[in-house]
């Protein structure tokens, strides 16, 4: 008997293809209109002549050829479960769980075939190569994820940042944002100043701001650390925050977290300790208590 391929592959098997072709016994599928990838599905025969046990899959590149292969048995898909069971035939009998071609009717091997749970198979191997893309993200995370939304960012070399009020809303309010990651950082050991420093990257990608002001957010987050502390900060060129940094440095861990916390909360907290060197502010005088107008 025939194998009846054609039937078989174009209409049992539901493959996610945009097209298929069978040849002889085979079928070839070209998964998207713009993908390179094609897919081959053959019989696997056994060490028999003309008795098959399941599919071979190949995934084919015009350039670099094979790419993967995948074997799915009929018995471990159930595609012949219903004829063996009437037939009386279980794992290790002669004929369980294969299709022949051996005889010259025209009878098709593939009536009462289940072949529902191997185009399920199929699809799910074609996933891991076309991956599905991911869905938009909803208006509510777009919200979260970037307050102050533009339809284009600022070009940094203009200038227009500086008069772009939406812009510096989304630089403000990105500073908390990484000063909540730092206070994670700092808990796979890194010190404050590595853990500060380096956030262009993460910045454009987590925070959506354009990598060119990353250090903005870098020198505002440390200004703001500094401040948490009770210690100067100065202006962002001056040694003031470098030196507070380099201080709070010093302190244990747990209160570096409590300072980027104290930080990203826009409060301060009383300085651990002063800079070396520096006093702190003396109080305002008060008046004598037996002092009159």
């Amino acid at each position: 008997m025939s194998l009846h391929a054609q039937h078989f592959f174009t209409d049992l098997l539901d493959l996610p293809v945009h097209e298929r072709r069978v040849i002889g016994d085979a079928c070839y599928a070209v998964l998207s209109p713009d993908s390179p990838l094609r897919l081959r599905i053959e019989f696997a025969q056994t060490i028999r002549e003309r008795e098959y046990v399941g599919l071979r899959l190949s995934l084919l590149h015009p350039d670099r050829g094979a790419l993967d292969h995948a074997y799915l048995s009929f018995a471990d898909h159930g595609t012949f479960a219903v004829r063996d069971a009437r037939l009386g035939k279980q794992p290790g009998h002669d004929g369980y769980g294969v299709v022949r071609d051996w005889h010259h009717d025209d009878t098709s091997p593939w009536i009462g075939a289940a072949v529902i749970p191997l185009s399920h198979a199929i699809q799910d191997y074609l996933k891991v190569w076309t991956p599905e893309p991911s869905p938009p993200p909803s208006s509510a995370d777009s919200a979260r994820r970037r307050p102050a939304q533009l339809d284009t960012d600022p070009d940094p070399s203009r200038g227009c940042w500086l008069t772009d009020a939406d812009f510096l809303t989304r630089l403000h309010q990105a500073t908390p944002l990484w000063l909540d990651i730092v206070d994670r950082v700092l808990d796979d050991g890194l010190p404050l100043t590595q853990a500060l420093t380096g956030s262009c990257e993460y910045v454009a990608q987590l925070l959506d701001i354009p990598p060119a002001f990353g250090l903005l957010v870098e020198a505002e987050a440390a200004a703001r650390i500094v401040h948490a502390a009770g210690l100067p900060a100065g202006t962002l060129r001056g040694a003031s925050v470098a030196q507070g940094l380099s201080h709070i440095a010093t302190l244990p861990v747990e209160d570096q977290h409590h300072l980027v916390r104290a930080a990203a909360r826009g409060s301060t907290i009383d300085a651990p300790a002063h800079l070396p060197g520096q006093s702190r502010p003396a109080p305002p005088p008060q008046p004598s208590p037996d002092r009159t107008r």
